[in-house]
């Protein structure tokens, strides 16, 4: 407060000593009352010794006799003066210079009046802006505690917490990652140790109740290969003869029809799925009777484009859109190319089937390096053949169980249930394996994972 009312007076000492004083009154009571705007000064008085002359600023009213003292006193001591009192009901400091002339001569003074009030605002903004720095200093000191105890007390607890729900849960692989050298690392370590012999046992009893078990599964799967060979052997002898007889007429019409190119072409398609059905047939009895496929490389792109064009009828018929997503230069596997052809067309069949209204059926190719659980080398190189529908979806229970021999969701005069179970045998026996994701409303979507002949 002493600085700022000190810089006003020497501008205004200034600005004194260089004028007239009694001569130019009006700008001396300008200069004033400029002085006076500042919000924190109450007002000026200027006295004139020789005139016995007294400006003031317009905000001081009534008698000004209290503060002649200070002004003649700092005239008598030829010095600054300055005191605290009240003046009216204010608290003011009051700040009294003397003028000068040129000469050197004494020809009055000014006393600046300045209100202690805002000092009192200022002392009380600063206590404020204390608590509010000691508040922080104490919340940060609060929360480097709270920090230091969850990082090295409740966090580790709640590790080790966590590691024992789990482990009593079932889960033997939950590890729990303390580093350090206190109490609660080594206890961490000792849990490790613990959920690692524990897994070893458990690993121990299940294979020996696997091997166990492996007589009941055998006896199950031969139950299970024993319905479909009847039935596989059923279907070869009822269905051979009319097969032979279609195949029959079939040639038969070529031969009269003539070279009607786009009647040819549908007969031949016709020829081409009897000869189909026959496969397909014997590759249900090869699969009841685990023949193994053969071995020749093949091509996927152009095995996914043919099994496409004997699609093309009912694809145009049902009004689904296909989009075909191949690499020009999908790497080639190992396998038997009817048999794979098998799948890909049950596949597509039930995308198709799955989109009475029309649809988009997406097709995609293309190689992955895959990680599984059992690969030697932990990776391998596959070919993922992904058919993807826009159809009505599937419920959970019903992706749980489509894999199982006779589960079908079409009615019972358009599906045996045996598609699917056929063509998961088919891609196993291919060192590959299948996966379904569905969501109701949305759609499937089915992969077929094959490895490649460099692996």
């Amino acid at each position: 407060m002493k600085i700022e009312v000190h810089s006003a007076a020497r501008t205004l000492k200034v600005s004194l000593e260089k004028i007239s004083l009694p001569k130019e009154m009006e700008y001396v009571q300008d200069l004033i009352d400029a002085v006076e705007e500042y919000e924190k000064t109450l007002g000026v008085i200027v006295y004139h010794q020789g005139k016995n002359l007294f400006f003031r600023s317009r905000s001081i009213e009534g008698d000004i006799d209290p503060h002649l003292g200070l002004i003649k006193k700092s005239i008598q001591e030829d010095r600054p003066q300055e005191e605290l009192k009240v003046f009216g009901e204010f608290h003011i400091f009051s700040y009294a210079f003397p003028l000068k002339d040129r000469g050197g001569e004494s020809i009055g003074a000014v006393t600046i009046l300045q209100h202690t009030s805002f000092m009192e605002e200022d002392i009380r903004k600063a206590k404020k802006d204390v608590l509010i720095v000691l508040f922080v200093l104490i919340g940060g000191t609060v929360a480097l505690i709270l920090y230091t105890t969850r990082r090295w007390v409740t966090l580790p607890i709640s590790h080790l917490m966590w590691g024992i729900k789990n482990m009593a849960g079932g889960d033997l692989n939950t590890r729990i990652d303390l580093k350090g050298k206190s109490e609660l690392s080594e206890l961490a370590q000792a849990f490790n140790q613990m959920a690692l012999q524990l897994k070893e046992a458990q690993e121990k009893i299940l294979q020996e109740s696997e091997k166990k078990l492996e007589l009941e599964r055998s006896l199950r799967q031969s139950e299970k290969l024993a319905t479909i060979g009847q039935l596989a052997s059923g279907l070869a002898h009822e269905i051979g003869t009319p097969l032979n007889i279609i195949a029959g007429r079939t040639e038969l019409a070529k031969r009269r029809l003539g070279e009607n190119e786009e009647t040819q072409k549908n007969l031949n398609i016709v020829l081409q799925q009897t000869e189909r059905i026959i496969k397909i047939i014997q590759q249900l009895l090869g699969f009841v009777r685990k023949k193994k496929p053969e071995q020749k490389p093949l091509n996927i792109g152009a095995l996914l484009e043919n099994t496409l064009d004997f699609l093309d009828q009912q694809i145009q018929k049902q009004g689904v859109r296909v989009v075909k997503e191949m690499g020009d230069s999908l790497p080639p596997v190992t396998g038997d190319g009817d048999q794979l052809q098998q799948v890909f067309l049950n596949l597509l069949l039930n995308a198709i089937q799955s989109m009475p209204k029309g649809g988009e059926l997406r097709l995609t190719a293309g190689p992955k390096w895959v990680s599984r659980e059992g690969l030697e080398d932990g990776q391998r190189h596959y070919v993922e053949i992904r058919v993807k529908d826009t159809g009505a979806g599937m419920e959970k229970e019903v992706m749980e169980n489509i894999f199982n021999p006779f589960f079908t969701t079409k009615e019972e005069d358009k599906g045996t249930g045996l598609g699917l179970t056929v063509s998961q045998g088919i891609v196993q026996d291919h060192e590959g394996w299948m996966e379904v994701e569905s969501e109701l409303g949305k759609g499937s979507v089915f992969r077929v994972y094959l490895p490649t002949m460099k692996g």
